[in-house]
């Protein structure tokens, strides 16, 4: 068996003043959002609505506050030394030293940094703007007579109308906030979060109205208390949840927070997975969900493929695309990205969770789908069709930590895999509590080198700006089109499809 083992240098990240550093919140302190740069491209005010209780709205409003002014990170690390056991001849006595005050404490700047406070003067120079316009107040008896229903299926349903109701008495009247935070109170959260209708499909409040407000061409943004008091189970520090706020709002409200400094202009990279999905006579069906065009600059376009039916005792439990419907779903997205860009990509990446079917499978023949669907729209077009699975295969070293982030490695020149998670060295630490898989490429259809893909693959890691982390283990073509598609699933046939990243975050 013939291993190699090779380390990917970590992406860089673009921010104002184009200055270039490996990580989100120390490039957002230095020089602000890349978004600076370029006109268009950076709002210095975000105007927000409200929906909820007086009371709900008031500490929303409160939370809002907070995020204008500097927050220190409120993340403690305990120092202990290596060993507690005295060695003999050791100079100092290292209990002692490391129990004294001043070294027993220390905030973990680097893991959990102070947030810089979202205002002008800040390196944002952005603010919040907020206006009794744009509030609408929801009457507690109102969600009373709705949560004493028997039935939780028209307890979300009677919900998601309530608030869609105000939803539409603010985008009526201009001018319209950019974002309108619904603020939940508790008992909503708790008794009318989702419910199984059948198998795995459940209805879903949070995804529910995310999928009707679209029809108003306005975001949301949905707040619990527990992100402003820090109250309840895995709650990050104050500071990263205002981090992590922030920058999705200001996302939303059509900035861009960096862009990635390794990725071609020129290439278009598209996920592309699937759900299980309702239709209105209530027949369960399957549709395709892409998450399309997400270019250098993090620019994501949605699209909804067709409704098919799909044999699982038949064909298996993964879905495939049929020919003609891998062709119409990469054209329509194509053709979407080119109506945006004004010109075509030169190379488009496709990245899957299962294999690319083809002509051994009869009308499932995906395959030559996508690749005729892309020579149609551009003839001329370099095309990579990826294949990705996380593997059970592990690496091993010294020490208590994992392999480093970006270790790619191969196995007799077949198997290439890489840890997209694991030690990152600028934290010095391992920043999650599970044991980190490596990705493994199962197939690949086209000319560029497993190297070059995985390069490209763990700086899709680093473009999720819905929160503000060092990198995700998984790249946004494919975490984003999972979670597209539990919100497409309650959008019916008929439904407005807004094709923006923004209202689907």
């Amino acid at each position: 068996m013939m291993i190699k083992i090779k380390y990917l240098q970590e992406p860089a990240l673009q921010f104002g003043g184009y200055f270039e550093h490996q990580d989100a919140k120390t490039g957002l302190s230095e020089f602000g959002p890349f978004g600076k740069n370029i006109p268009g491209l950076h709002p210095t005010e975000i105007k927000l609505g409200f929906i909820g209780t007086r009371e709900t709205v008031s500490w929303a409003q409160e939370w809002i506050e907070r995020c204008g002014e500097y927050i220190e990170s409120e993340n403690i690390k305990r120092n202990k030394p290596s060993t507690s056991q005295s060695i003999e001849g050791q100079l100092f006595d290292t209990e002692a030293l490391f129990d004294s005050p001043q070294t027993l404490n220390r905030l973990e700047k680097i893991l959990t940094p102070d947030f810089i406070g979202f205002n002008n003067d800040s390196a944002f120079n952005c603010s919040f703007q907020t206006n009794d316009r744009w509030v609408r107040y929801i009457q507690p008896r109102e969600l009373t007579e709705i949560l004493a229903l028997d039935n939780k299926t028209d307890i979300i349903w009677k919900m998601v109308n309530l608030f869609d109701e105000n939803i539409a008495n603010i985008a009526a009247n201009d001018p319209t906030p950019d974002i309108i935070i619904l603020a939940l109170p508790p008992e909503v959260e708790n008794k009318a979060h989702s419910v199984r209708i059948s198998g795995n499909y459940f209805l879903n409040f949070r995804r529910a109205i995310k999928a009707r407000s679209m029809r108003w061409n306005i975001p949301l943004q949905l707040i619990t208390k527990s992100t402003v008091t820090g109250e309840g189970k895995n709650v990050q520090d104050v500071a990263t949840r205002a981090w992590n706020f922030c920058t999705a709002q200001y996302y939303k409200a059509n900035g861009v927070p960096w862009r990635i400094t390794s990725l071609d202009e020129a290439t278009c990279f598209i996920g592309v997975s699937f759900f299980i999905a309702k239709d209105l006579s209530d027949i369960v069906t399957m549709r395709s969900s892409v998450a399309q065009a997400f270019d250098f600059m993090g620019q994501g376009l949605i699209l909804r493929g067709d409704y098919f039916n799909w044999d699982v005792q038949r064909l298996g439990k993964t879905p495939h695309l049929t020919y003609e419907g891998a062709k119409k779903l990469v054209k329509d997205t194509l053709n979407e990205y080119i109506r945006l860009k004004g010109y075509p990509p030169r190379r488009v990446v496709i990245h899957k969770t299962s294999e690319f079917w083809g002509k051994e499978h009869l009308e499932f023949n995906e395959l030559d789908g996508f690749q005729n669907g892309i020579g149609e729209v551009f003839d001329r077009c370099e095309i990579d069709l990826v294949s990705l699975a996380q593997s059970g295969i592990r690496l091993f070293r010294e020490g208590k930590y994992p392999p480093l982030r970006g270790t790619y490695f191969s196995i007799n020149n077949t198997n290439h895999l890489l840890f997209t998670m694991g030690y990152i060295p600028f934290l010095e630490t391992f920043p999650k509590p599970y044991v980190p898989e490596p990705w493994q490429i199962m197939q690949h259809i086209g000319g560029s080198s497993p190297e070059d893909l995985f390069k490209e693959i763990l700086a899709l890691t680093k473009m999720n700006v819905n929160n503000c982390a060092f990198a995700d283990g998984s790249p946004i073509t494919l975490s984003f089109s999972r979670m597209v598609g539990e919100i497409m699933k309650h959008i019916p046939e008929n439904g407005i499809v807004q094709p923006k990243y923004r209202f689907y975050m």
